[in-house]
C-alpha cells in the first residue's frame, strides 16, 4: 500500500490513541474522585451517595476498555515469544502480521457482539441511575473496535516507527 494511505491510517489511529488517552483521565479522575467522596461521607459525615458504586465501576470498566487499544499499539500486553525469537526475522515479521490479522478478527467478532448485546439490553436501567446498563457493554465494543483498527495496521503495515509521539503529552 502506499505511503499515503498509511499515514492516513496512522493519522487517524493517532487522533483516536490521543481522544482515548484524554478520556481514560476522565473516566480515572471522576472515579477517583467519587470513590474519594464517597468514603469521605460515609466516614466523616454517617452518609453516602446512592449511585457512587455503579458510576465508578462505569468509570472504571471505560478506563479499562480505553486503555486496551493504547496497549496493542504499544505492544504492552504480554506475549510469549521464546520460539518466535527462534525463527529467523522474515518469518517472525509474517507470523507477527498473521496472528495481528486473526486478532483483529477475533476483535471484531467481540466488537460485533457487544454491539448485539448492548442493543438487546438497551431498554435496561441500571440499580441507581435512569441510565442504561448497556453502557458497560458499549465500552466493551468500543475498545474492541479500536484494538481491531491498531491490529489491521499491524497486519498492513508492521509495527509503528515511533512511540514517541504517543507517549507525550498532548
Amino acid at each position: 500500500m502506499s505511503e499515503a494511505v498509511r499515514a492516513t491510517v496512522d493519522a487517524a489511529l493517532h487522533a483516536a490513541d490521543v481522544a482515548a488517552k484524554w478520556a481514560i483521565v476522565a473516566a480515572m479522575a471522576a472515579m477517583v474522585a467519587v470513590v474519594s467522596t464517597q468514603v469521605g461521607l460515609r466516614y466523616l459525615f454517617n452518609s453516602s451517595i446512592g449511585w457512587a458504586d455503579e458510576v465508578s465501576r462505569l468509570a472504571f470498566v471505560w478506563s479499562i476498555f480505553l486503555a486496551i487499544p493504547v496497549g496493542v499499539r504499544m505492544k504492552a500486553h504480554i506475549g510469549i515469544d521464546l520460539l518466535v525469537n527462534l525463527l529467523p526475522a522474515s518469518l517472525r515479521s509474517l507470523l507477527a502480521r498473521g496472528v495481528a490479522l486473526a486478532s483483529a478478527g477475533i476483535m471484531a467478532l467481540v466488537g460485533w457482539q457487544s454491539y448485539v448485546l448492548a442493543s438487546d439490553q438497551w431498554d435496561e436501567k441500571m440499580a441507581s441511575l435512569e441510565f442504561s446498563a448497556s453502557w458497560f457493554v458499549v465500552a466493551v465494543c468500543v475498545g474492541a473496535v479500536h484494538s481491531c483498527a491498531h491490529l489491521l495496521r499491524l497486519a498492513a503495515f508492521g509495527p509503528w516507527a515511533s512511540e514517541s509521539a504517543l507517549l507525550a503529552t498532548e
